[in-house]
């Protein structure tokens, strides 16, 4: 039986009490179906790099989750977006629009982009010929080789219910941008980015890849895929800063996203002594770290490290406890 909110009981007095009946029937189940619909409003999925976050609100309060791992934050006053806070864990997080930050007082996590949006400023690119396309919100540069173009952003539309999503950006003079989700690897730098592009100026149609590379890597832990004990983690920050766990010590240094690969330098470490072996382990991993010229992420969670001897060292994708010491 379907009653609409609007409907109206027109009662005899021989039917007063069926009537009676239905209406609260009425009320019950509106009042059933209101809480739930404002539940699913509320709740929204991010991609913080390459980590997925949901965030649920509940009036002035909003629980922040990934993995198993729940926060609970409350509003505050911000002059721009929205901002909410948890004083004890030192945690903030902000959104205006579809991006969104989220940090403590140990770590940030990479910009955290609505799932089936795109940021508001990202590039595409490709080979044989080069082009690049380099997008805000509302505009566009296209530099092929001895030519630069401005392009006007016209409209913005997503394909698909659930990823991998596929996006068409539309621009001026019947220019047209298709982005779809899943790593792409560039033809020339074999470099890694999360879309493939298709890019028509109304004239010619060219293909490559667009993102940010740095979204494949941060916001997540990578664990050594060769170690059962004593396993080596790495940790990209988005500032460049990278961290972890070697076998016996911790460490940190930096880390460079070039256009034909990664580097590695200014590494620290704690002087713990450990057994002989997690030592040899451990310092074979920091030597091949200074070796690192290019990476690799699969669609499977797996990153490679090339070597510039040819070889690789292999890490899967766990995700990150944000609080742990």
């Amino acid at each position: 039986m379907s009653i609409s909110p609007h409907s109206r009981f027109c009662c005899k007095p021989a039917t007063k009490v069926l009537c009676a009946a239905l209406a609260a029937y009425s009320v019950l189940a509106l009042s059933a179906c209101s809480p739930q619909t404002a539940q699913q409003a509320a709740t929204t999925q991010y991609q913080c790099g390459a980590m997925d976050v949901t965030t649920n609100l509940d009036g002035q309060n909003l629980t922040l989750s990934f993995g198993s791992q729940k926060f609970e934050l409350e509003k505050t006053e911000s002059t721009s977006g929205e901002r909410y806070v948890n004083a004890n864990l030192g945690a903030e997080f902000w959104h205006k629009g579809n991006e969104a930050q989220f940090s403590t007082d140990k770590f940030a996590l990479p910009l955290c982009i609505e799932q089936g949006t795109l940021p508001q400023q990202l590039s595409a690119r490709g080979n044989e010929p080069f082009w690049l396309l380099s997008i805000t919100s509302d505009a566009a540069t296209l530099r092929t080789p001895g030519a630069e173009r401005r392009l006007s952003l016209a409209n913005r539309a997503t394909f698909n219910d659930a990823p991998p999503y596929q996006y068409e950006l539309s621009f001026d003079a019947g220019a047209q941008l298709t982005l779809s989700e899943g790593v792409c690897y560039d033809t020339m730098s074999g470099q890694s980015f999360p879309y493939s592009a298709e890019f028509s100026d109304g004239a010619e149609d060219w293909t490559g890849c667009a993102g940010d590379p740095q979204r494949l890597l941060t916001g997540v832990s990578w664990k050594d895929s060769s170690a059962t004990e004593n396993v080596a983690t790495m940790t990209f920050a988005p500032e460049t800063r990278v961290s972890g766990f070697a076998g016996c010590n911790y460490f940190t240094g930096n880390y460079t996203i070039t256009g034909e690969g990664i580097d590695f330098s200014s590494f620290a470490m704690t002087k713990r002594m450990c057994p002989p072996e997690q030592m040899d382990y451990e310092d074979r991993l920091m030597q091949q770290l200074t070796q690192v010229t290019n990476f690799k992420v699969f669609a499977d969670g797996t990153l490679r490290l090339q070597l510039r001897n040819g070889d690789y060292l292999s890490f899967t994708r766990h995700p990150f406890d944000l609080f742990a010491d």
